[in-house]
């Protein structure tokens, strides 16, 4: 279940930090970008997800809900 969180973005560029449980990650790379349209028969609004990578080598997921105007968290990879 997607977790929602608090973004940073350069000057309304890709995220360039992230806070989850408290802690902030900064954003070494964005690997990849996607729009997802959803569920859009059902009214659901699309979604542009980044897959990150930290400083520390971790890989992300998270995504931008356009119809909240909100920011989850989507995935964490091992």
């Amino acid at each position: 279940m997607p977790k929602r969180i608090q973004v940073n973005c350069n000057d309304g560029g890709p995220p360039g930090s992230f806070r989850w449980r408290g802690k902030k990650y900064a954003v070494a790379a964005v690997l990849e970008r996607w729009r997802d349209t959803g569920r859009w028969w059902e009214g659901e609004a699309p979604k542009i997800f980044f897959r990150l990578q930290t400083p520390g080598g971790g890989l992300w997921e998270i995504y931008l809900d356009t119809g909240e105007a909100a920011w989850y968290l989507y995935k964490i990879y091992d």
